[in-house]
């Protein structure tokens, strides 16, 4: 703070030539030399247009007193000439005064590159937030042993996993410009008209329309953008209300001191994180109700159990001993978000759509909802969804739900057959059944010291994994006693050149730094 207001830059002052100073001062007395007993020749001794009868025109009281050649100038225009601008130094004490009351920042504990890893899960980084993991085991200190052997196999896929990614998307199809979407509710309620016994008809044969919706989140049918006069309308009111403000920050009294609108309340604050995107729950409630809440639940239940692996399944979304920055820098809100922790949402569009969509953002497992609406008499919708799992590698399906259908509900609910969770629970039972037998992780297995080396030339050879994925798995096949120091050795000079001796034999601030880099650079290029 001393040193901060040492630096501050003095205020500026008016320096007036010594010639100037003489004029001022001297010309007075020249002038009273001249004529003693008259130091107003030119009429009104008050200098302000009177008269000396009184007369002439109105007087402005505040106005200044009119240039006098002979007198000099008035006391008041040399202080206007000779008076300091003070505000760059109130400004650069504001800004000091702020940076005093910005909050500290929690103390950081814990491994550095787990933290960040946290960091960016936290902000709905997902693809970063796994790279950093695998920095963070990659690194094989003390603090990173238990991450480390939490590496699982999935004999769906054949392979090691530390964390199985999953994306989720949304195909909507039929007639998508009804007025409500009218999903099962599980309390009965319907975003549409009720329907009388009478009205029901239709069925499966009735949805074959391939087509798929491409709204994006938070957009209802037949929504579209304002038109020119409502845009031209909202824009001025954003230009008005920035003119507003920037008068306010300038605001300034008639002597140069900030009024109490000039003082900036600057209130520098930590943003707060936010792992999955409100617009995109919500748009899954408008379309699908209890349909999406209840493989949401399933979903998250799985994650957090470590079924699809372990990594980042102990994400704490309140914490605030992790920070806030990876590498120094804050991080900012994902642009591509998450529907549920762990599960990136990939937008609206055909199935095959996004089984590309996927295989770019370098999905394994794409949770796809086929949503399609018909609009029956009485105007009321029928809402009939079922939610797929499809294998991103070869593009196969693994398991189809049941129908879930709005209608049957409202049948079942009208004849006191069923309900809707009695609905949804048998049409989704054997959904959940095959992932849990088919996709689920298991122990990893025990390894001989050859499998373990035909395995790392697997691993480097696999160019849909990431060099720090390959850097962890090989650092969890040393730790493990398959490969010996040389061949660890051997394997990160094949995979990230000379980098991999800082990162074995560095300085743990110098290996946190490549690795850190590796994973930015990793995800900025990729797609």
């Amino acid at each position: 703070m001393i040193t901060s207001l040492i630096n501050l830059r003095p205020p500026r002052i008016v320096v007036v030539p010594i010639a100037v100073a003489v004029v001022l001062f001297v010309t007075p007395v020249v002038g009273s030399a001249q004529d003693p007993s008259n130091p107003y020749p030119d009429g009104d001794p008050s200098g302000y247009g009177f008269d000396e009868n009184g007369g002439g025109p109105p007087v402005d009281k505040d106005a200044l007193p009119p240039a006098n050649l002979t007198t000099g100038p008035t006391p008041m225009a040399v202080w206007q000439l000779v008076q300091p601008d003070w505000r760059p130094l109130r400004q650069e004490i504001d800004q000091l005064v702020a940076a005093s009351k910005m909050p500290v920042p929690p103390r950081v504990e814990g491994p550095t590159l787990r933290n960040e890893a946290h960091v960016a899960f936290r902000y709905g980084h997902l693809p970063l937030a796994h790279e950093l993991f695998f920095a963070h085991v990659a690194l094989a200190d003390e603090q990173a042993l238990e991450d480390l052997k939490k590496l699982q196999f999935c004999a769906y896929f054949r392979r090691p996993v530390w964390a199985l990614r999953w994306g989720v998307s949304i195909g909507l199809h039929g007639d998508t410009d009804v007025t409500s979407y009218s999903p099962i509710r599980i309390d009965g309620s319907s975003d549409g008209r009720g329907m009388g016994m009478d009205e029901f008809g239709g069925g499966m044969e009735d949805f074959d329309d391939p087509r798929g919706g491409g709204r994006r989140p938070g957009e209802r049918p037949g929504q579209g953008p304002p038109d020119d006069m409502m845009m031209d309308e909202e824009m001025m009111m954003d230009e008005e209300m920035m003119m507003e403000e920037e008068m306010m920050m300038g605001y300034d009294d008639e002597f140069g001191r900030s009024g109490e609108r000039g003082t900036a309340k600057v209130e520098a604050s930590i943003p707060d994180p936010q792992v999955t995107d409100p617009a995109i729950t919500e748009r899954f409630d408008d379309l699908m109700g209890a349909v999406a809440s209840t493989v949401a639940e399933g979903m998250r239940s799985r994650i957090e159990k470590g079924q699809f692996g372990h990594a980042l399944t102990e994400v704490d979304p309140e914490a605030k001993d992790q920070g806030y920055m990876v590498g120094g820098e804050s991080v900012p809100q994902a642009e591509t978000r998450m529907w549920i922790p762990g599960v990136v949402y990939l937008g609206e569009g055909s199935i095959q759509e996004m089984s590309k969509a996927a295989v770019q953002a370098n999905i394994e497992l794409l949770l796809h909802f086929d949503v399609a609406l018909k609009e029956v008499r009485g105007g009321t919708t029928q809402n009939l969804t079922r939610a797929k799992v499809l294998d991103c590698k070869n593009g196969k399906t693994v398991v189809l739900s049941g129908a879930m259908d709005s209608r049957e509900v409202q049948r079942l609910q009208q004849t006191n057959r069923g309900t809707a969770e009695s609905h949804l629970t048998e049409a989704l039972e054997k959904f959940w059944s095959i992932i849990d037998s088919k996709i689920a992780v298991t122990p990893f297995p025990h390894l001989t010291p050859e499998v373990a080396r035909r395995r790392v030339t697997g691993l480097l050879a696999d160019s849909s994994l990431s060099p720090l994925r390959k850097l962890a798995e090989i650092r969890f096949l040393g730790v493990s006693g398959w490969l010996t120091e040389e061949e660890v050795e051997q394997a990160f000079d094949i995979a990230i050149g000379a980098d991999g001796m800082t990162v074995l034999y560095g300085s743990p601030a110098d290996a946190i730094e490549i690795l850190r880099e590796l994973a930015l650079q990793t995800v900025s290029q990729s797609p």
